[in-house]
């Protein structure tokens, strides 16, 4: 059987909305979020894709949408919302450097020239730990703007395309007055995203008077901004999602600092 990349299906987005962790249980929560944000977004033009490989094992996924309905401004273009092989040596193995990335992208990049777009968008970080901007770049992406390390960068089709820009958050993220403030913004496309949203009002259900907690709802508009702060200020910025524990000790000792700026 040759590799193919198809649409997901009742067979396949089991492994879709867990991002490949088919190691992993199913978390009711996160994979309920993850679904209704799906199918919302499907009626605006939303894609979910899948990579089998020749063993039927799903080795890769993206998910990608007009850009009006994106984290990011512009138009007639088609905006990828994550690309992702599998990376890890558990479950199926690490399956990147074997040109399963060029072969998502292309399939993007046909789809988004079939819809009548005049490119494509996307982003990655300056990094070469996750999701690294520099792939899109080795395959003819070029750069058109940045926030901190997340990049944006695209690939014309059309000389009257006109370059996208990042969709910042308008709105302050608040800093605490008595107590510290811990915001979360939760969208629905990313499963990391979610699971902090999940970790801080876990954390923050069990520590009483210390700290306020809002979650905000950002379904409707996805970004790829940071999604947890504390006290206005990014906790993890381009980092893993952060445990319950070290949620806790950061809201602790900005406690303490608030403490004894009081003194």
């Amino acid at each position: 059987m040759e590799m193919r990349v198809v649409e997901i299906d009742s067979q396949t987005e089991g492994t879709f909305f867990r991002c490949l962790h088919d190691e992993l249980s199913d978390d009711p929560e996160i994979v309920g979020i993850r679904r209704r944000w799906f199918e919302a977004f499907r009626t605006k033009g939303l894609r979910g894709r899948v990579l089998i490989a020749d063993s039927d094992d799903v080795v890769g996924m993206c998910q990608y949408l007009p850009i009006e309905h994106s984290p990011f401004l512009g138009r007639d273009l088609m905006a990828i919302l994550c690309l992702w092989v599998h990376g890890y040596e558990h479950h199926v193995g690490n399956q990147q450097k074997k040109g399963y990335g060029r072969l998502l992208l292309e399939s993007v990049e046909a789809d988004a020239r079939e819809s009548g777009m005049k490119g494509v968008a996307t982003w990655g970080k300056d990094f070469p730990y996750w999701n690294p901007i520099s792939f899109y770049e080795h395959m003819g992406y070029v750069r058109t703007d940045s926030m901190g390390l997340n990049i944006l960068a695209w690939k014309a089709f059309d000389g009257s395309a006109e370059p996208p820009m990042i969709r910042r958050r308008l709105t302050p993220v608040p800093v605490g007055e008595d107590k510290v403030a811990v915001t979360a913004f939760q969208c629905g496309w990313c499963n990391g995203g979610i699971a902090n949203c999940q970790v801080a009002a876990q954390v923050l259900a069990e520590m009483g008077d210390t700290a306020t907690f809002a979650l905000v709802d950002e379904s409707s508009s996805p970004s790829i901004c940071d999604n947890l702060y504390i006290d206005g200020v990014p906790f993890h910025p381009d980092a893993p999602p952060p445990t319950a524990e070290e949620l806790r000790e950061a809201i602790c000792q900005r406690h303490a600092e608030r403490s004894a700026s009081r003194a």
